[in-house]
């Protein structure tokens, strides 16, 4: 069955993303995540126009096709957003073809102009994560490579990142006895730990809000 793809890039939505992760960490192949944004879109749009805006997105995918070509896998998210599955790459091979993506985006001359003449320059932000070293499941690893992401925006953009190990905050008297009784419960039930079903729980509920932690 055909895959939906992205009218404007020719990507796969990632929509998908989820089953191929699900698909490689159940034939037990390393592979790496690559979690992109484009910087700064929004002002992009607002001074160059929305074309110039389309132009970027186009150009990403294009370099993205050129550095992870098959098997690796594109998809095109929600706004700003792409992410790269790469079967049978290693954790700094996909950090250097990463790194060589965010230079051409970067140096990429697209011919746009604002209306005072400034010419369009575009940047992207990247992280990695990968399998096995970032976790054993799907949730684990997709995580990981949106806090790499997160972290490489913070610390100013047109940057990449990669997984780190996460430090937890043990678990306080914020948790009633019985909400820890009913996780505890929870986590025997569907075999998975507790810190990753708060992590879960959280993740929930900064979508439910809209909130943009990127």
């Amino acid at each position: 069955m055909e895959k939906p793809t992205d009218a404007l890039t020719g990507l796969i939505l990632d929509t998908e993303l989820n089953p191929g992760v699900e698909g490689l960490i159940a034939q037990n192949t390393e592979f790496a995540l690559v979690a992109l944004d484009i910087d700064n879109l929004t002002a992009i749009n607002n001074d160059f126009g929305h074309d110039a805006g389309d132009a970027v997105f186009r150009l990403v995918a294009k370099h993205i096709g050129a550095l992870f070509p098959s098997p690796c896998v594109a998809y095109r998210g929600t706004r700003d957003h792409f992410s790269v599955l790469a079967p049978g790459i290693s954790k700094e091979e996909a950090f250097l073809k990463a790194e060589r993506l965010r230079k051409l985006v970067n140096e990429e001359k697209l011919g746009c102009n604002a209306p005072d003449g400034r010419a369009l320059t575009q940047a992207v932000s990247l992280g990695v994560s990968s399998y096995p070293e970032d976790g054993s499941r799907p949730a684990d690893v997709l995580r990981k490579a949106e806090g790499a992401l997160i972290r490489a925006k913070k610390n100013g953009r047109n940057a990449v990142c990669l997984a780190r190990e996460e430090k937890l905050v043990p678990k306080t008297s914020h948790y009633t006895q019985a909400q820890l009784e009913g996780l505890s419960q929870v986590s025997e039930q569907v075999s998975v730990g507790e810190a990753a079903l708060l992590r879960e729980a959280l993740d929930d509920l900064i979508r439910k809000y809209d909130i943009d932690i990127r």
